[in-house]
């Protein structure tokens, strides 16, 4: 038993193996039904007949779901990681193997150390699943989104600001990836307000299309583009041809659109360059901590949840259970109303992501201690 309790000895690596097996059955429990229950419910409107008489293919709709599995995945990973722990405890318990483990003098946080160990691997591991699939999947699976369910080729994005790293904001009426006069990226509406020198300077046009990057600036074509000098004794206007006053390329106006709408769909680095841009911007901030905080939740719902399988209290399994798993919600349910008011800027972005933790963790780390040992 000693060589076996060696760190990365036979023991640790039966318990690795077995919460490794669990995962991958979690995983395809609770991902798995997920998409089955999602597809059932909008299958008929996703196969709905668009205007131009095309009807989406199943490769289609199989090619929106390869995409979105990641980001499915990393909304579902808690619930992924807390059943699997509990497959394992259940899996132990049922075969007597906790009980040999502690007559042989092996408490239970020694012998789950594994399974905690594996949940701190997998919060590193979704924090970088993030960072990549937001940079390369994100897009794709919009443009794929827009389609089955607007019936548009291409998102339209309407009526945002974008800011550069110079803090100057351009406002957009309408942004295209791919539009109808250039097929390329094109921003429709266009009105600044900048200053150069002592001077306020207005800039509004119809379009702008065909973005290059000269010296490190990004250039549009304009099509009946207008820059004003505004001062308190003389208005004068001048045609201009090209944009370069405000410093934004095609992903800096997607990035802003999706902090606009969807913000939690940003990476933590897309979260740092919109903080640098608007440092005072409440939601980003939260964001920002939120990025941070919610790998760590199938850590804590594993201290929360697994005591109360393995631990010292009596009474049937399933009514333990039951209060773990109750417990669990009760900590979703917490950080879904912190984040909340975080984002609407009514409690402080490290108050909003924060308090869970630190009040779950510590319930955690008080119902571990007590486990059998």
């Amino acid at each position: 038993m000693t060589r076996a309790l060696i760190k990365g000895g036979r023991l640790d690596r039966y318990v690795m193996r077995l919460f490794g097996l669990s995962y991958l059955a979690a995983f395809l429990l609770v991902v798995g039904l997920y998409v089955i229950i999602d597809s059932s419910v909008n299958l008929d409107e996703y196969l709905t007949e668009h205007a131009d008489g095309t009807m989406p293919g199943m490769g289609t709709i199989g090619r929106y779901y390869a995409l979105h599995l990641p980001f499915l995945y990393l909304e579902m990973s808690p619930f992924v990681t807390l059943v699997a722990g509990l497959f394992t405890a259940a899996k132990m318990v049922r075969h007597n193997e906790v009980v040999a483990a502690l007559n042989a003098g092996v408490s239970s946080r020694r012998l789950f150390a594994p399974v905690y160990l594996g949940a701190v691997l997998l919060a590193g591991g979704m924090f970088a699943l993030r960072e990549w699939a937001t940079e390369a999947l994100s897009r794709e699976r919009d443009v794929l989104r827009e389609y089955l369910i607007e019936q548009r080729e291409e998102p339209v994005l309407e009526n945002f600001w974008v800011k550069d790293s110079d803090r100057q904001r351009v406002r957009l009426e309408e942004y295209r990836a791919n539009g109808p006069l250039t097929g390329g990226p094109e921003m429709t509406g266009i009105t600044s307000m900048i200053a150069v020198g002592d001077a306020a300077v207005a800039i509004d046009a119809a379009l702008a299309h065909s973005p290059e990057l000269v010296d490190g600036r990004w250039r549009w074509q304009l099509v009946d583009g207008h820059l004003t000098y505004v001062d308190e004794s003389k208005r004068r206007g001048e045609r201009i041809e090209v944009f370069d006053h405000v410093n934004v390329g095609p992903d800096d106006v997607e990035v802003a659109w999706r902090g606009r709408t969807h913000p939690l769909d940003l990476s933590f680095a897309q979260v740092r360059v919109l903080l640098e841009r608007d440092p005072d911007n409440l939601q980003y901030r939260t964001v920002r901590q939120y990025h941070l905080t919610f790998p760590l939740a199938g850590l804590l719902l594993l201290l929360v949840g697994m005591p109360f399988l393995v631990g010292q209290r009596r009474g049937r399994g399933v009514e333990r259970v039951g209060v773990g798993v109750l417990l669990c919600l009760v900590y979703f349910g917490t950080d879904f109303v912190t984040r909340t008011l975080g984002l609407q800027g009514l409690l402080g972005p490290v108050y909003a992501a924060w308090f869970p933790v630190v009040l779950f963790g510590s319930l955690g780390l008080v119902l571990t201690g007590s486990m059998r040992s």
